[in-house]
């Protein structure tokens, strides 16, 4: 059981703000799932995370493939698996095979290309040990210009960010056909 309320507009003490903040997350594409009701306890801190959630998904010079790569690694690595059930389907959309999401989700890079083994190895790296070794930066480096760098880096970081909320404050799965909050 989640340890703070899911908020909806109706519950919250400043239901027309939270009927906005709910409103852009529906227009970034997104459902407005338990991680964002929780957050929304503090609605000045949902909206800063929405601002760096949108960076991270839409703004990112990462390929959306290797983008849901590293946060899959991440997750897996980190025991999250409300991560894993979110962006197992994003990974999908983007392209990425049910094959190669096995092989991350088992902490392991066989089958993938080397961009992608470089992006789950530096992903798997910081999760494990806080500190990614200088030859897989460097395999980064090869394929990776410096903002791109700093975008994996910046992806990575996030989703540790997300598990540091997901996993103290337990939020929990939504339910399949869970209706959005309105």
């Amino acid at each position: 059981m989640a340890r703070l309320r899911y908020v909806t507009p109706a519950d919250s003490p400043d239901r027309e703000r939270m009927e906005h903040i709910y409103s852009q997350i529906r227009g970034m594409g997104r459902r407005v799932n338990h991680l964002y009701q929780i957050l929304a306890n503090q609605p000045a801190a949902l909206e800063a995370f929405l601002s760096m959630s949108r960076y991270i998904r839409d703004d990112s010079s990462l390929r959306p493939a290797l983008r849901e790569m590293a946060i899959l690694a991440t997750a897996e690595a980190l025991h999250q698996p409300y991560e894993i059930a979110h962006h197992r389907p994003a990974a999908l959309q983007a392209g990425v095979t049910p094959e190669k999401i096995d092989s991350i989700l088992a902490g392991e890079t066989h089958g993938l290309a080397p961009v992608e083994r470089a992006v789950v190895t530096y992903a798997l790296q910081v999760a494990q040990e806080r500190k990614v070794d200088d030859t897989a930066f460097e395999e980064l480096r090869s394929f990776f210009s410096d903002a791109e760098i700093a975008d994996l880096v910046l992806t990575v970081a996030w989703y540790h960010l997300c598990a540091a909320v997901l996993g103290p404050l337990r939020v929990e799965l939504e339910v399949d056909g869970a209706r959005d909050v309105s």
